[in-house]
């Protein structure tokens, strides 16, 4: 069986490949870089092909000869659309890696296509909802009657330019919760936590994460809030404002992405050998009960190629179901602890009575 990783040539896709190159896999390389897919193929003795998403037919008929594509071309708001399409017309399995509420949301929708297609779209199969979704499915599991959730992710060691510009995306579209099973629009940086990791005590400000889709959809958890941290609370809540005034106007909004893609290179290998990422999250019921629960994995970007190669080998081995899932959903509640290197430590779990 083999598969595709579209946007080989961004800072994540790249590692992947790297990564995938390095166990022994053969995946298929594409994007619409062309000399950047080209030289990086040639490098690590892959086959490769040159993609433009909006070609339909050209972008179906690729994925006829693959059984899964990782898709790594974010902002994934503005190009997994087509994509997924595309797979349901093909026939193809789908994992990506983003963090976009909007995306998950539209992805979900396709759950009926997709099991009408016999394919099986997962999006978000790195950090920060891998993590995330298996914390969030072990507390629920003892915890059943969880009305409200708070879900925090910390990630250490820098960020590449394809995460900031999401995490600009967000700042213009403002923050998004979820409020008893609807989404609600708030001002970014809205609330505020002091929670406990590995490293101390730390705040964590509300931000646009994944989980607001996935810990829905998974477990239908009708009220939820994510959180991650920024540095200094007082300078993000302003720095926040400043920001999306400033990118509300689309040309300050192009030239600060390119100037992104410019610019920010990722964290190196020795940073992301020596930095860990974390998760944390409060369940609580209609009584005021709640069970709280850390757990720390590696780097981000490290923990996201493993991850998603372990999804991809995953689904090529078959019995998933059909449809579109939340990781924990397709692959199981224990799926982060199968996957290579993923360096997991759980933190205690805690439980506090209500009135």
């Amino acid at each position: 069986m083999s598969w595709m990783i579209y946007g080989a040539n961004g800072y994540t896709g790249e590692l992947i490949a790297r990564m995938a190159a390095a166990m022994g896999d053969t995946p298929l390389l594409a994007g619409r870089s062309a000399a950047a897919i080209e030289k990086l193929a040639t490098e690590l003795g892959l086959d490769y092909r040159i993609l433009d998403l909006n070609d339909e037919i050209d972008l179906e008929h690729a994925l006829t000869s693959v059984d899964v594509v990782a898709y790594c071309a974010g902002p994934f708001s503005a190009t997994a659309a087509p994509m997924v399409a595309a797979c349901l017309a093909a026939g193809t399995d789908y994992v990506d890696l983003t963090g976009e509420i909007d995306v998950f949301e539209a992805i979900y929708a396709c759950h009926d296509a997709a099991r009408a297609a016999r394919i099986t779209l997962v999006p978000g199969v790195g950090f920060d909802v891998v993590p995330s979704d298996h914390l969030v499915a072990t507390l629920v599991a003892d915890f059943p009657d969880a009305t409200e959730a708070d879900i925090a992710v910390v990630s250490r060691g820098g960020f590449s330019a394809g995460t900031l510009k999401a995490a600009l995306e967000g700042l213009v579209l403002g923050n998004t919760i979820r409020i008893n099973g609807a989404l609600a629009t708030v001002p970014s940086c809205h609330a505020s936590r002091t929670i406990p990791l590995s490293t101390g005590d730390t705040t964590v400000l509300s931000a646009p994460l994944g989980d607001v889709s996935s810990a829905y959809r998974a477990y239908g958890i009708g009220t939820i809030t994510t959180f991650t941290e920024f540095g200094s609370p007082r300078s993000t809540k302003a720095g926040a404002r400043v920001l999306g005034r400033a990118f509300a106007w689309s040309p300050v909004r192009a030239a600060g992405m390119k100037l992104l893609s410019k610019t920010i290179a990722g964290p190196d290998d020795h940073t992301r050998e020596n930095t860990r990422s974390e998760a944390w999250a409060e369940l609580r019921d209609s009584t005021g009960r709640c069970v709280s629960g850390s757990l720390t994995v590696s780097n981000t970007y490290d923990f996201t190629a493993r991850s998603t190669i372990h999804a991809v080998h995953r689904l090529m081995a078959g019995g998933i179901p059909y449809g579109a899932w939340s990781p924990s959903q397709a692959f199981g509640r224990d799926f982060l602890t199968t996957i290579p290197g993923a360096n997991v430590q759980r933190g205690p779990v805690q439980g506090r009575s209500g009135r």
